[in-house]
């Protein structure tokens, strides 16, 4: 890696300012030329307009080009690193959407997607499956159906009570204003009670409510009824108790899904679920057996750690251009000695040895063959790649998953994902805030940043990036495991650049893009102050030469008289 001293920057300012010196030096004698030539050796009158126009010509020159050519290193500058922000946030984008998109993650396969269907879960490894599951049942929703009605057919004011599962009963109040089959499906769906209300117009025109719950079977319902008035049918007719005796009649009892996953049934409200087998989720569609295997994404991680060499070496590439020094046939980059992006510089190399999983024998892009030459630029063993894809998958497949987790419910993780480094983290002497005071916590023995509810991790801790909230009733240790990810890794890297706070920008790309901003508003106030200094000399210019040619003016006239009249003394002495 090529590194810029200051000092070298010091001197391609130094010899920019000679440049534009020597430029201005220039065009000073030449205007200083034309000057000697208006005034006319000869005794000529003086071409004072020219004269004017030729002297503040040189003074606008020697006030305003050194800041103009300030100007056009600074506009350079801005461009340069808007450039430089705009790619890196490319290369981290094009990055996190390649792995969201799940091709980097291995994908469970069903031997007969007609009986259940299975996807992987975003951020959860999958890792090598080879189960038998069979499903026994498929969870279905109770479902109730009224007899047929006219679409006008009253029924009596009073109240419908609906009761699901265990919960708490929700009344529907009926009277005049929706005693109708429509009207009371229309009150039924308006309360939210957990069932669903229709109205189904059959062939011969008659209409029946239909009632559908939730799927499973702790979402049974019945549904009580009481009459206050007598304005047409009893509400008795939509009750339903779960006897034969009920008004409405069932179509669908309420049920679980239940599978045999290797010998071991259990049961689901849903017919989709993603907590049985670790990283799959199941749909279940009907009754029978499968084989659930998986495959493994190698060639796509292949392609993908190939893929980020070239971006990142094509980033590099455009780093090395704008800190490049001059030569003898080309200038010197836009941002060359630039302290921030020698800092980005350095934090982007590192990238190969960040710890990208949360623990594993393969943990780092360096171990998974990605090196790095003596010029920055990074290559791939291929070899060495395809070794590590073999022999720990799991490890190299985590690398790409961006995933946190806490062993406790009362132990939230509030950072973003992705912005915490890898690693799994025993947080222990764990306390709530109470009493106005702080909540406590520590990783390996030292005490995490404390404030209020929240904890922070350190650099020293290795858990940068990590902040947890702490609930009450919290217990006194927990096990934080979080996985960056190289999409994450990159990610914080890109947002710790153009990090701001409190509306102030802190990170090292956002502080100098502020940093060249406010240079060019002061580089244009220069050049108005200067534009202004110009004007006020021009001014003063004419002003003197007008006085001047009055003066002259004056004196040519008494030259003139007093040739007049020296002529006259000496024809008058020629003549006596």
């Amino acid at each position: 890696m090529t590194t810029t001293s200051a000092t070298s920057s010091t001197s391609t300012a130094a010899t920019t300012a000679t440049t534009s010196t020597s430029s201005s030096s220039s065009s000073s004698a030449s205007i200083g030329a034309s000057i000697l030539s208006s005034l006319n050796a000869n005794g000529a009158s003086i071409d004072t307009g020219t004269l004017v126009t030729q002297l503040t010509a040189a003074q606008q020159s020697s006030l305003e080009t050194p800041i103009t050519t300030k100007q056009a290193a600074n506009t350079a500058q801005i461009s340069a690193v808007a450039t430089l922000t705009s790619d890196l946030n490319t290369f981290s984008t094009s990055l996190n959407t390649l792995i969201q998109g799940g091709t980097l993650q291995t994908q469970p396969v069903s031997s007969d997607t007609s009986v259940m269907s299975v996807a992987a879960v975003a951020g959860t490894p999958v890792g090598a499956l080879n189960q038998s599951i069979t499903v026994n049942a498929l969870a279905a929703a109770q479902s109730l159906k009224s007899s047929g009605y006219s679409a006008s057919q009253a029924f009596d004011s009073g109240t419908l009570t609906i009761t699901v599962g265990s919960g708490s009963p929700v009344t529907i109040n009926v009277d005049s204003s929706n005693n109708t089959l429509a009207g009371i499906a229309q009150s039924i769906n308006a309360q939210k009670a957990g069932v669903t209300a229709s109205v189904v117009t059959g062939s011969d025109g008659t209409a029946t409510l239909v009632l559908k719950g939730a799927t499973g079977a702790a979402n049974n319902f019945t549904i009580a009824s009481s009459d206050t008035g007598s304005e047409g049918t009893s509400l008795s007719a939509l009750s339903y108790d779960g006897t034969s005796a009920s008004g409405l009649t069932q179509t669908q009892a309420a049920q679980d899904a239940s599978v045999t996953v290797d010998g071991v049934t259990v049961s689901r409200s849903s017919n989709t679920f993603n907590d049985i087998v670790p990283g799959v989720s199941m749909t279940l569609s009907k009754v029978g057996t499968v084989n659930l295997t998986s495959t493994r994404p190698n060639d796509a991680i292949t392609e993908a750690v190939n893929d980020f060499v070239s971006a990142y070496n094509q980033l590099l590439t455009e780093i090395n251009t704008d800190t490049a020094a001059a030569t003898s046939s080309a200038s010197a980059g836009a941002l060359q000695g630039n302290s921030a992006i020698r800092q980005l510089k350095t934090q982007l190399s590192q990238l190969t040895t960040t710890p990208l999983n949360a623990s594993g024998t393969i943990r780092t892009l360096a171990e998974l063959g990605v090196s790095t030459a003596q010029d920055g630029t990074l290559s791939v063993n291929s070899t060495t790649l395809n070794t590590m894809l073999t022999n720990y998958p799991d490890d190299v497949e985590a690398m790409f998953v961006t995933s946190q987790s806490s062993s406790s419910s009362k132990v939230l993780i509030t950072n973003t994902a992705g912005s915490a480094a890898s690693g799994v983290f025993q947080v222990t002497g764990i306390t709530p805030a109470t009493g106005g005071g702080n909540a406590t916590g520590s990783i390996g023995g030292s005490a995490m940043t404390a404030s209020s509810w929240n904890l922070t991790g350190t650099s020293a801790q290795g858990a940068a990036g990590l902040t947890l909230q702490i609930l009450s009733g919290a217990p006194g240790s927990a096990t934080i495991t979080i996985n960056q990810g190289l999409g994450g890794a990159l990610s914080a890297l890109v947002n710790s650049m153009s990090a701001t706070a409190s509306g102030q920008p802190v990170g090292l790309l956002a502080t100098l893009s502020a940093s060249l901003t406010t240079q060019q508003t002061s580089l244009a106030d220069q050049l108005t102050k200067a534009n202004a200094q110009v004007q006020v000399y021009h001014d003063q210019l004419v002003a003197k030469f007008t006085q001047m040619n009055t003066l002259v003016s004056g004196y040519k006239s008494t030259s003139a008289y007093l040739t007049q009249q020296v002529d006259l003394w000496t024809n008058s002495n020629s003549n006596n």
